[in-house]
């Protein structure tokens, strides 16, 4: 029976896989035989990146306190209380995904656990992580030496990411609607199995979209790929593979990815600005899988970066890539009638047959970076003018039940949309990587703030959290004043201070921050205005108070309001009264704004 392609339901979220290897690094060396497939479940237990589903009471304590560590002993106990019918098979199902996509070589009867080239590259950050996954999923083929889950017996004989460019690239010129629906992506590239196939398969998506009929239609679909009557628990596990393919496929940038605010509803393309990239991969490669002598020359081949070639290697290619940023950007600058500065300016102007490969590459990377800031310059300008939309986003800060349903990288991008609306800063700059549109592929990592905010007259960084538990301190108080006093650090002598929102704020949070600003946080207080989305929403409503008043809300006015914040610790005694100090100094602040203006 047929089956569909995957490429790992054990990790979600590709990001994360780094922490996966991280452990398994600790291990190299050693053979991964069944004593050492459960040792790295456990220790995955024991750092806290894998949870078990059944967790004894008397063990509660380790996950309901975030900050304490959990013995090896307490970690091993809890992964026998799993009663797991094949343990050493838990251990080996963490690991597929870092062998499949060549960061590790870890199978029981082929040697000592290694780390590859690419693995330890993914774990150092030499490259970017895009970047890593882009020359991965280059090389991951079905079939191949190394995985024997998708053999050319049944059918396989696809790179799918090269095999999805093909698909979406075909499927674009044959209908008026651009890119697949999440149901789309979910029915019909988890079931791409070869790539002789593309053509095929792009018929039946026009199929689909002309039927009326969409659940007998995706029926018959699924008994026809099966070869056999099917479940729908069998067809729902599609959109599990989908959502999983679409994680790793964005984050090499090569596609476009649009949702809801709650992710519930997507719809991924080819990303524009890389089309001249993609028509040369597509001309380059069909999709056909390689052959290998052996799973050593396979593992050899996807664990090597410099693998496999890439077009744009040649300089005249690289130009072509240059030439096309460029144009996209000069037509967005005339159509929209934007300004750049003078060093934006000679950017455009560079002739490229002056340039050296690597300094083509460099400018190249500006030029994304300025087409990025552009299209946020526009978003926020057609924002501004929307008085309706602002409104909206008024309301949603106020429905903390609804914000509770966001992802976390989605709610970060939602509060950064809020501070770039507020004034005149001079940079907001999220720390979530961003696909070439500016979507967040994830959230902030753990060793940086969220946000960064850059103004005239002063700096700050912007933490957020969904938490609204009593365990939201204890999660976030810690590292927002580490993340604070590093910032500090690096901007010695100058304004610095910390918003922190959250669309609750617990009372051990508001006492945590108290005692940093009042007294002292490792030797020296600190500066933190903790804000509710709630609070937030009066800042975006004063702001549209000002706009239909024409005029607008400087930094200069925010950084009163923040400093009254602050200072309302020198004359109260405890940090209950700062909590709802904080709301009468926001309605008094909001009430002088529209005094000052009438």
């Amino acid at each position: 029976m047929r089956k569909p392609w995957s490429i790992s339901t054990t990790v979600r979220n590709p990001e994360r896989l780094r922490d996966f290897l991280r452990v398994l690094k600790r291990l190299e060396g050693k053979p991964f035989d069944k004593k050492m497939q459960i040792e790295y479940q456990i220790l995955l237990i024991k750092e806290k990146i894998y949870k078990p589903q059944r967790i004894p009471f008397e063990f509660r304590e380790y996950y309901e306190e975030p900050d304490k560590e959990i013995p090896f002993e307490v970690a091993q106990a809890l992964f026998y209380a799993q009663n797991y019918e094949d343990p050493p098979m838990r251990g080996r199902q963490s690991v597929n995904p870092l062998n499949k996509l060549g960061f590790s070589i870890a199978r029981e009867g082929l040697g000592a656990i290694k780390i590859t080239e690419l693995g330890n590259r993914f774990l150092t950050g030499d490259y970017d992580v895009s970047y890593i996954f882009f020359k991965s999923l280059l090389k991951l083929q079905f079939p191949n030496p190394w995985n024997v889950d998708f053999p050319s017996k049944e059918g396989f004989n696809i790179v799918p990411f090269i095999g999805v460019l093909h698909l979406l690239y075909r499927l674009n010129r044959k209908s008026d609607k651009s890119g697949l629906d999440r149901t789309e992506f979910s029915l019909f590239i988890p079931t791409l199995i070869n790539f002789r196939e593309i053509d095929k398969q792009v018929e039946y998506i026009v199929k689909y979209r002309r039927d009326k009929d969409k659940k007998g239609f995706i029926r018959k679909f699924a008994e026809e790929f099966y070869g056999c009557e099917v479940p729908y628990k069998k067809i729902n596990n599609l959109y599990d593979y989908g959502d999983n393919i679409m994680r790793y496929f964005r984050l090499t940038r090569y596609f476009k990815f649009s949702s809801d605010s709650l992710g519930r509803y997507w719809n991924i393309d080819l990303e524009p600005t890389r089309k001249v990239e993609i028509e040369q991969l597509l001309e380059m490669y069909s999709g056909e899988a390689r052959e290998f002598r052996s799973w050593e020359e396979y593992i050899e081949y996807v664990s090597d970066i410099s693998k496999p070639a890439l077009p744009w290697e040649k300089k005249e290619n690289l130009a072509r890539i240059f030439s096309s940023l460029r144009e996209d950007i000069l037509k967005l600058i005339s159509e929209e009638g934007l300004q750049v500065g003078e060093k934006e300016e000679k950017l455009l102007q560079i002739d490229t047959s002056s340039l050296t490969f690597e300094q083509l590459e460099s400018n190249i990377l500006h030029l994304r970076e300025l087409l990025r800031t552009l299209r946020e310059e526009i978003k926020r300008r057609d924002l501004l003018a929307d008085y309706g939309k602002i409104e909206e986003l008024i309301k949603l800060l106020r429905n903390s039940k609804e914000l509770r349903k966001y992802e976390p990288e989605q709610f970060e991008k939602f509060i950064v949309e809020v501070l770039r609306l507020l004034n005149d800063e001079i940079l907001i700059k999220p720390n979530y990587p961003v696909d070439d549109e500016g979507e967040p592929v994830n959230h902030s990592p753990g060793n940086k703030p969220d946000i960064e905010c850059y103004y005239k007259s002063f700096k700050a960084i912007c933490e957020v959290t969904l938490n609204t538990s009593r365990l939201q301190w204890i999660e976030e108080g810690q590292p927002v004043m580490r993340h604070l006093r590093a910032f500090e650090n690096c901007h010695r002598g100058e304004e610095v201070l910390c918003l922190f929102i959250a669309p609750r704020i617990h009372t051990d949070t508001y006492s945590q921050f108290w005692i940093s600003v009042k007294y002292e946080y490792d030797g020296a207080p600190q500066k933190i205005v903790p804000l509710t989305t709630e609070q937030l929403a009066i800042l975006l409503e004063t702001l549209l108070f000002l706009l239909k008043s024409g005029r607008k809300l400087s930094h200069l006015e925010l950084y009163k309001l923040y400093s009254d914040i602050i200072n309302g610790t020198r004359k109260l005694t405890s940090f209950s009264e700062w909590a709802s100090y904080i709301d009468s100094v926001l309605n008094n602040w909001q009430e002088r704004m529209a005094t000052y203006e009438n």
